[in-house]
């Protein structure tokens, strides 16, 4: 039996509590506003998920490296074009290419992809668009349905390996 990891945030800590219930799909949030980083991690624990919260470029990389997650959410609008710069690590790394992203941003889809560097990366190859763009916020019953249905095709693809 697979254990799943529940973290609880509590005035600022963490605490994290194990149960044996089912295996938990581990998302990766990637997100520097804290409001938005509590609201993503709450909303996924309480729909059976286990996330893995980061702050920046560097922390999210390092994150989705060890942790190999099932989905990422990225703030595109990170600082310093953090956010896109870790969508075109994920894209070109053949360690991680294969995890859906979902992007969230204020912008609508439109003018984020005309952003320099969404489309391609520095080396002029070719990135595909996101598995899912929401603009924040997002309304929880729409993040969960994209969640939900990109988990179900990974597994399916994965021949439920994971």
């Amino acid at each position: 039996m697979l254990a799943m990891w529940v973290l609880h945030i509590n005035d600022g800590s963490v605490e994290a509590s194990v149960t044996a219930d089912k295996p938990a799909k581990i998302i990766l949030v990637v997100e520097d506003e804290p409001d938005m980083s509590i609201f993503l991690s709450n909303l996924l624990t309480a729909n059976d998920f286990c996330p893995i919260c980061a702050v920046t470029l560097a922390e999210g990389l390092k994150k989705a490296i060890d942790a190999c997650p099932d989905l990422i959410i990225i703030n595109a609008m990170l600082p310093g074009e953090a956010g896109i710069r870790l969508y075109r690590c994920l894209r070109t790394s053949d360690r991680l290419c294969h995890i859906p992203v979902v992007m969230l941003s204020t912008l609508d889809s439109s003018t984020f992809y005309r952003f320099p560097g969404t489309k391609r990366s520095p080396t002029g190859r070719h990135l595909p668009e996101p598995e899912a763009y929401l603009q924040k916020p997002p309304e929880a019953d729409e993040l969960l349905s994209v969640i939900n249905r990109l988990c179900a095709t990974r597994s399916t693809d994965l021949g439920d390996s994971q």
